[in-house]
């Protein structure tokens, strides 16, 4: 099968740089990244939610502007070099993505770690991690708080998402005397997704129901059915579990209190398979080049790829 010279100049003069400026982004976030966010004592501390999201989306804009549009700009469109350029600049940028997303959450839990601690007391003496295996708690059931987020989303906002969130302080011994201020919490969560489109009156009865039915829960949950802790990291999740906090003890809390979710099953599972992914982006995204290429035409050439024409 013989396949055209101009297609191969085509793809030599889009797909190198695209995998240079592509890899070079990548590792240039997570450098950034570690840095600044992830050390054990970091600067910054900023929402894991805008990291495995919006950081990923915008962050390419800037290379893809600098390094990859003025190879576009040399190739020839029949619908215009604008549109067409504005095409392959959204075609790097969805293979940046599909690289940068799956890569963020890789990181998440890359540098994270699991301690091992008698009870919550030793936390602070220790370093910053984000997992926790605490051996002797106890949870005050008779101290909690609530408290509930509403998201609309979906193309058309049809969807309703509604969450959850419980707290309860964590002691060190069932027969400790609260003397201070907990700042240990036991967080859980609920979610649950209905219909944006019913009426207000449907969605109320819908939501109150769902409340009703988590509080159920709680007042049989078992605290010490878990694996480990997570120590919640700057995100959506702990700003909500703080606003629980904040209403159980009906005073303002601020970064000193520590939010601790139970999790379940084995730790060297989160994450798995982000790599992958990863790699698998950066072939969708090639893979898309390969068929955007085969219309446009070299703009000016030089001399020695002329010859292989």
């Amino acid at each position: 099968m013989r396949v055209n010279p101009n297609y191969l100049l085509k793809l030599k003069r889009i797909l190198i740089p695209f995998a240079i400026v592509a890899w070079g982004t990548l590792l240039t976030l997570a450098f950034i990244r570690w840095w600044l966010f992830l050390d054990k004592h970091p600067i910054l501390e900023l929402s894991e939610d805008l990291w495995q999201y919006w950081i990923p989306a915008i962050f390419p804009w800037l290379p893809i502007l600098v390094w990859l549009k003025p190879r576009f700009d040399t190739l020839e469109y029949k619908a215009g070099k604008n549109h067409g350029s504005w095409q392959m600049q959204c075609i790097a940028w969805i293979g940046m993505i599909a690289m940068l997303i799956p890569s963020q959450y890789y990181l998440t839990t890359f540098n994270a770690k699991l301690l091992e601690v008698k009870n919550v007391k030793e936390i602070s003496k220790q370093e910053r991690v984000r997992y926790y295996r605490i051996n002797e708690f106890a949870v005050y059931k008779f101290i909690g708080g609530v408290h509930y987020t509403l998201w609309k989303n979906g193309k058309f906002n049809q969807n309703l998402d509604i969450d959850i969130y419980f707290v309860n302080p964590i002691l060190t011994h069932k027969k400790q005397f609260i003397t201070m201020t907990p700042r240990y919490w036991y967080g859980v969560t609920f979610h649950k997704r209905i219909s944006n489109l019913n009426n207000q009156q449907t969605k109320q009865r819908r939501i109150k129901a769902f409340f009703d039915e988590c509080v159920k829960k709680m007042q049989t949950y078992d605290y010490y059915k878990l694996d480990y802790f997570e120590h919640k990291p700057a995100s959506d999740d702990r700003k909500h579990f703080r606003i629980a906090v904040q209403y159980a003890l009906r005073k303002p809390v601020n970064n000193d209190f520590v939010i601790l979710q139970p999790r379940k099953g084995p730790l060297e599972l989160r994450g798995s398979g982000k790599i992958a992914w990863t790699f698998g982006g950066f072939a969708f995204g090639v893979m898309l080049f390969m068929l955007a290429l085969i219309k446009p035409r070299l703009e000016n050439p030089p001399m020695d790829e002329q010859t292989l024409s």
